[in-house]
């Protein structure tokens, strides 16, 4: 009997991605530096609520080389690598606490690090995965008048190597929010963007805060403006628009769809027992098909975990959902998310859902269809990306599902910035 999967952590892209364009290269011997002007701790003072997250291309393991951070004397917050793991700290106003992860940052490679800390748990992330986490940690951030500084501390624990499109937030973002945005182009205007870096000067001795908050920075001991990871917008190499698993008779069937693939090399299915650890199990090569399938024959029978990364011809990486094959029958259920929007994709969980066209509308206030699609459900369990039209403005919206059986799923969706 075919079994149905249910779906965790879902991961998908937003429709742009941020083009190599400049960034500013480290050098921690020197060390070279930028240091914010206008100072952020009073804003962050008392709150206790932040995440912070850069592109990275390390070419050498200096000593402790901090990301960004106000560490010296005291500090809040702290992005650096520790042991050659991403590594996030924060004041919580009875003195340190970190966070450490378990991956180690390649050389000459363009990773993305992010930390986080949402008044409870620390979480630090690897290419917009979970990478560790330290629970327990609540208080605030105390006073501190270190500046905030990006590719060194007070103590000289710098960078050596590039950095590029620094974004500093108020709000502890999640996993999918930091892959909807972290390889796409931000306006500055996002909800709870406190400081955002695109590095798009590409000469002179200021970095520009794009926020219009005013954490303007200032090179300090020249470091080099040279090609970089992100800035700029253009289309994504490809978009995952749904992935799904099924156990059969000869193994596990991992099925995924794309949309715009161009400049693919190759897809990299990876398995795991708890759906933390991950580990390639299988590639299948590009093709320009808009489905690809590939089957575990040697799948786990309790419970595997999947997940699919594509890989381009500029070495760019992006992965679907993580997804687990149930051992049993799941609730029946359609799910959207995220809510709010803060891009131009909904994602929506058929859970147990019955196979055929799916009638999809977006009302407004005043019941006006603003948006219509037919989705085709195969059974069971799946998630489908949903692309907004352009020009949809922010506001509150219902979401109307009707199903084959002529059931009706509605849900209220809150639209915050549409891209």
């Amino acid at each position: 009997m075919k079994k149905l999967i249910f779906l965790l952590m879902p991961v998908f892209f937003s429709g742009q991605f941020a083009t190599a364009q400049t960034a500013l290269t480290f050098d921690a011997s020197i060390p070279s530096y930028v240091e914010v002007g206008t100072p952020m701790n009073t804003v962050l003072e008392g709150t206790n609520t932040i995440t912070v997250e850069a592109w990275c291309y390390l070419t050498d393991y200096p000593f402790l080389p901090t990301v960004v951070g106000n560490y010296g004397s005291g500090m809040q917050f702290l992005l650096r690598i520790d042991g050659n793991n991403p590594a996030f700290w924060v004041d919580n106003g009875s003195g340190f606490n970190v966070v450490g992860g378990g991956t180690t940052v390649p050389l000459y490679t363009w990773t993305h690090i992010a930390g986080v800390w949402d008044g409870n748990e620390l979480r630090v992330y690897f290419n917009g995965v979970l990478d560790g986490t330290s629970t327990g940690v609540t208080g605030a951030f105390p006073s501190c008048a270190n500046p905030v500084m990006i590719g060194a501390n007070q103590l000289s624990e710098a960078w050596t190597g590039t950095l590029d499109d620094v974004r500093i937030w108020s709000t502890a973002r999640t996993e999918v929010e930091i892959n909807a945005t972290m390889n796409g182009c931000l306006t500055g205007t996002e909800t709870g963007l406190l400081a955002l870096y695109d590095f798009e000067e590409g000469s002179g001795s200021t970095l520009g805060d794009l926020t219009g908050n005013g954490y303007d920075g200032t090179l300090i001991n020249s470091p080099d403006w040279t090609p970089g990871y992100s800035s700029g917008c253009s289309t994504l190499s490809v978009n995952f628009i749904s992935i799904s698993a099924n156990r059969n008779s000869n193994g596990v069937l991992v099925n995924w769809k794309v949309a715009a693939e161009q400049d693919m090399l190759r897809y990299e299915i990876e398995s795991s027992a708890d759906g933390r650890s991950f580990s390639k199990a299988g590639t299948v090569t590009a093709n320009g098909s808009s489905s690809y399938n590939w089957l575990d024959v040697s799948a786990l029978q309790q419970g595997p975990y999947y997940r699919v990364k594509s890989i381009d011809k500029r070495g760019i990486i992006k992965y679907t959902g993580i997804v687990k094959v149930s051992s049993g029958k799941e609730p029946s259920m359609i799910r959207v998310w995220p809510n709010p929007i803060e891009g131009s994709e909904i994602n929506l969980q058929f859970k147990n859902q019955l196979s055929g066209r799916y009638n999809i509308r977006l009302l407004d206030a005043a019941g006006r269809v603003m948006f219509a699609k037919i989705a085709e459900h195969a059974g069971g369990n799946s998630i489908e990306t949903i692309e907004l039209s352009p020009g949809i403005s922010r506001g509150v919206y219902q979401l109307v599902v009707i199903a084959p059986d002529k059931t009706v799923h509605s849900q209220k969706l809150f639209i915050n910035k549409a891209k």
